[in-house]
């Protein structure tokens, strides 16, 4: 057990190393931390073994950078909404890259865990989401609001 989570920390500080980008901007430090987050997250919840790491995470790598140039170029100009029509299409290429790398994904993990992989992202957004939610409910601060009193939403 403990070789194993050496072994994950290991995968993750590797991936860390090669998915990081020197910061451009406040907003770059911010996106690393997140990644490294999904990183930490994802390896722990599939129980990546050092040789599934090793062959998933830079096939993984450009999957997540496939899916972000996507919606790059999917980007509408600010004030206008995609239609039904280019939301379908964007739909549609994001699932085209979905059954691409599943292939791939199952080289490297097999079937049972690249089931639980694609479940697993939705899941690392949902919390996310509730992280960011929290953060705004106590007051904008990394910690909650920094007053040392009793928070909203009771006790962690």
């Amino acid at each position: 057990m403990k070789w194993k989570t050496i072994w994950t920390v290991v995968a993750l500080a590797i991936t860390t190393i090669v998915v990081a980008q020197p910061p451009q901007a406040g907003g770059a430090q911010r996106a690393d931390k997140i990644e490294a987050l999904r990183v930490a997250f994802i390896s722990q919840q599939l129980d990546l073994t050092p040789a599934e790491a090793q062959k998933f995470w830079p096939v993984y790598n450009q999957y997540h950078a496939d899916v972000k140039a996507l919606r790059q170029n999917f980007k509408m100009p600010e004030g206008q909404n995609p239609n039904a029509e280019q939301q379908l299409d964007f739909e549609q290429k994001k699932l085209d890259l979905k059954k691409k790398y599943k292939v791939q994904f199952e080289g490297c993990l097999g079937k049972e865990k690249v089931n639980r992989l694609y479940g697993l992202e939705d899941d690392f957004r949902k919390k996310m989401q509730d992280l960011k939610e929290q953060r705004q409910q106590n007051g904008n601060g990394p910690r909650g609001g920094g007053q040392g009193g009793p928070r909203p939403g009771g006790p962690r």
